[in-house]
């Protein structure tokens, strides 16, 4: 359970006051708040956890949307925002983590599953969904969707109708995120390139327990990157410590 953490209302430099003031800078002229791909940049956020702070927000009255788009931010809100912004934000991220350990429970064992079901028009299935997040990746995409096609196939493969709605249904919460986490760095295109790589080689080899640890390196690997931090600012580590404490 959340608790809200009482700030010394006497204390200008409280952490409190310095969000509500940091949100209050990022508003655009016209009362609303930027797009969510930016305003996650700014405040060091997954965009996963910040959707959870913002209908935190919408859900306390602090957030309307008007005619033509955006989220604007209530006059009141922009004095109050910063708790009910932080727990909201505490508990998207708790989701997420959810959500990706969810994943290294299930998906080393689907492409266990799979090296052992797996027949040659399944591997030409997974070789023509790599050759297209390569390509795409090389063009100056993110490859998102081959690759979140690519996690589906082995759990097609793998032969569970269960299991593959599973994999579907992450697939879709976790696609604004995925593809945040791909755009973010070159690096992290080529790191899941290759790690589908060695996935695929150890499937196609039939070599089950290989195709496990290939998965499960390639979660422990992205994971961190996917859950995000704060980071930037002067006020950073104090909202941390807010965070931390909400969580």
């Amino acid at each position: 359970m959340s608790t809200v953490v009482s700030q010394d209302q006497d204390d200008p430099a409280s952490p409190a006051d310095s969000l509500n003031a940091r949100l209050r800078g990022l508003l655009l002229p016209d009362g609303r708040l930027p797009p969510e791909r930016r305003l996650a940049e700014a405040l060091g956020v997954s965009r996963f956890a910040l959707r959870a702070a913002l209908a935190a927000l919408a859900g306390a009255g602090f957030l309307h949307s008007p005619p033509g788009g955006g989220a604007v931010l209530s006059p009141e809100g922009r004095d109050r925002a910063a708790e009910v912004f932080l727990e909201g934000l505490a508990r998207g991220r708790r989701e997420l983590v959810e959500i990706l350990e969810v994943r290294r429970i299930l998906e080393p064992s689907i492409a266990e599953m799979a090296a052992r079901k797996a027949a040659p028009a399944d591997l030409a299935q997974l070789r023509m969904l790599l050759a297209c997040q390569r390509r795409e990746v090389a063009s100056g995409g993110t490859g998102r969707d081959a690759d979140a096609a690519f996690h589906a196939c082995l759990a097609r493969i793998a032969g569970n109708s269960l299991l593959l709605g599973m994999v579907e249904d992450i697939a879709g919460r976790l696609a604004e995120t995925r593809e945040a986490f791909l755009l973010e760095r070159e690096t992290h295109r080529m790191a899941a390139l290759v790690a589908h790589e060695t996935v695929l080689a150890a499937v196609a080899a039939g070599d089950a327990p290989a195709a496990a640890r290939a998965m499960r390196d390639h979660l422990d690997r992205m994971t961190p990157a996917f859950t995000g931090s704060w980071k930037g600012g002067e006020d950073a580590d104090r909202q941390l410590t807010i965070l931390s404490q909400l969580a």
